[in-house]
């Protein structure tokens, strides 16, 4: 992964004082979990030491992996990510527009007279900000961000985070952001399509690019094909970054849409690939993976989850709560999985996340597109569980959903899919998009900056149907039609909407108990008493958002109701106690999850 930081002074003829600059360099062994020896760093500072660019990475030093820091001239430019063709980073140095590149990227441009920081249409690769001590930030890590402005405003070189607890009451919720706040005091996340421009002299602007316009639905079969050719040729364009590796790219594989789409796609193009899928041997996952990579040719390795006498075996939540902390920014739930650093493996590694950006995001599971309906949904998203939050908090968070309604006045069902867009795909999914990035040459074909720009210019009413990302599937692989997917069909099929579609797609193998198992969900007393014990002893912070009361009869129950709620609020716990900032408890015991026998 590449790490970047952007400083620039607000006046002219002002410098970066150079205490701040050491503290920067200092934050980043907090601000990202792997070893300081392991990264390359490098540095762009502008003559008369007004504007800096700061980069590291733990990527290899060589092809195709760039520098951290490339310049021309007088500019300078990093970028997390990776872009979509090789002579990309030449147009961004010159002054090139993002919006016309491939790639899951940021960007990062300093000059003499300051600095830009650009999200692509996804932000999965974001960029946030703050401004402290007459100085302005821009990073791909909140917290850098905010250890290098709590430097300019303190004169620390050590300073420790503030958190805004206030901003908090999202990840209570959801166990992710529903705006642009971050849990840091002072820093906030650069919207999507958006570039913050810190010019010296003048005043910090966030300006928004614009987003593609929808044409309208096609009438007929041959019209549908056509529309969907520009998408078609963006997907295959995006898988062609795994040919710059040597070794075949490693696709997690599950019995899905969206992975099968990515498998589809290399096939048409002929990129070397293999699927791997993991789970228990007998769940819909692992038995439609391997008939997938079947039915392509190709390899499909499995990894079965532990099991020790009918029960999974799994990490202590503490220790999980601890990695995901260090890794997200407690900007993630704990009920979410993430690696932990470890050594650089360059293997090209993909898989299906993000694949509701080309089937309409939060539409997808919406039943009801009437305007009441659109509305329990908003108040769903900003308002969920509001008994377990005080008085202030459910206020605080009333103001963004009366923004959302008012939006829908002028948007209508889309902005359903753009909350998905800006807030599960431009925050839930970045964190993990982090860890990713932190231990592999990861891609992501479905958060290709031109792949998102052809779907969303195809109409979300036809979007959701999914017939535009069947039709790309039939093209790119005829022979996986009569593969069947684990739960629902396509859409279209469901409702018959669209007669000119013939055959109906078989039905999934049947699920055992044990194949729909999911002990995050399923779990006992032991993994309660777990979540009673570090949630109600933990820091008071936290309870200053939430009711004890709601809390503790939630905690009670087992098994639980919402168990979300549960990873949400441990990792808050762990999140404002600090005790992220120590080191892993790794001498906690793995617990046993007893599996269902039907």
């Amino acid at each position: 992964m590449r790490v970047c930081l952007a400083v620039s002074v607000r006046q002219s003829r002002e410098q970066i004082p150079p205490a701040v600059l050491t503290a920067a360099r200092r934050a980043i062994v907090e601000a990202v979990p792997a070893p300081a020896d392991r990264w390359r760093t490098a540095e762009w500072i502008s003559p008369d030491g007004g504007t800096a660019l700061l980069a590291w990475s733990n990527e290899p030093c060589e092809a195709p992996f760039p520098e951290p820091v490339l310049t021309s001239g007088d500019r300078a430019l990093s970028y997390c990510g990776y872009l979509g063709d090789k002579g990309d980073a030449d147009v961004l140095l010159g002054g090139g527009d993002v919006d016309d590149l491939g790639g899951c990227f940021s960007v990062f441009r300093a000059g003499p007279d300051g600095f830009e920081a650009a999200t692509s249409i996804t932000r999965a690769c974001p960029v946030y900000h703050a401004e402290a001590g007459g100085l302005r930030f821009a990073a791909s890590r909140a917290l850098l961000a905010h250890l290098a402005a709590r430097a300019a405003a303190t004169g620390s070189g050590r300073p420790s985070p503030v958190y805004d607890v206030m901003a908090l009451q999202s990840m209570v919720r959801h166990g992710f952001f529903v705006s642009d706040e971050t849990p840091f005091e002072g820093v906030r996340a650069v919207p999507n399509a958006a570039t913050l421009v810190a010019r010296r002299g003048r005043g910090v602007a966030v300006v928004a690019r614009s987003l593609p316009e929808q044409g309208p639905v096609p009438r007929r079969r041959k019209e549908a094909r056509e529309r969907v050719e520009p998408l078609a040729e963006a997907l295959l364009d995006a898988v062609e970054p795994f040919r710059r590796h040597v070794r075949p790219m490693r696709l997690a594989l599950s019995g899905g849409r969206d992975s099968r789409l990515i498998a589809a796609a290399c096939h048409a193009a002929g990129v070397p690939f293999f699927g791997a899928t993991h789970g228990l041997a007998d769940s819909p996952d692992v038995v439609l993976a391997q008939r997938v990579a079947e039915v392509l040719g190709v390899e499909c390795r499995v990894t079965v989850d532990r099991q020790k006498s009918g029960a999974v075996v799994v990490a202590h939540p503490l220790r999980r709560a601890h990695a995901l902390v260090r890794v997200c920014e407690g900007m993630n739930s704990a009920y979410e999985g993430v690696n932990r650093w470890a050594d650089y493996d360059p293997e090209p590694r993909s898989s299906g996340s993000g694949g509701e950006r080309l089937r309409g995001g939060f539409l997808t599971d919406q039943l009801d597109l009437t305007r009441d309906g659109v509305h329990r949904r908003l108040k769903t998203i900003f308002l969920a569980q509001r008994e377990f939050l005080s008085e202030d908090a459910n206020a605080y968070a009333e103001r963004y959903y009366d923004e959302w309604v008012a939006r829908y006045e002028r948007d209508g069902i889309d902005v359903l899919d753009k909350l998905h867009m800006f807030y599960k795909t431009g925050r839930w999914l970045a964190g993990s998009h982090t860890a990713t990035l932190m231990n592999w040459a990861y891609y992501h074909p479905f958060l290709d900056n031109r792949v998102v720009r052809e779907a969303l210019a195809l109409p979300v009413q036809w979007r959701l149907s999914e017939e535009p990302v069947a039709l790309v599937m039939e093209a790119f692989a005829p022979q996986l039609r009569d593969v069947p997917f684990d739960g629902r069909r396509w859409r279209f099929e469901r409702d018959r909407s669209l007669r000119h579609w013939r055959g109906r797609r078989r039905a999934t193998p049947p699920s055992t108990g044990a194949a729909g198992f999911n002990w995050r969900k399923s779990y006992g007393s032991e993994l309660a008493g777990v979540f009673r014990e570090h949630i109600l002893d933990g820091p008071s912070e936290l309870f200053s958002i939430l009711d004890r009361g709601a809390v503790e009869r939630r905690l009670a129950e087992v098994p639980p109701r919402r168990p979300g709620q549960s990873w949400n609020l441990l990792t808050l716990g762990v999140l404002l106690s600090g005790a992220w900032r120590e080191p892993e408890p790794v001498h906690l015991p793995d617990v046993e999850v007893p599996i269902p026998t039907s």
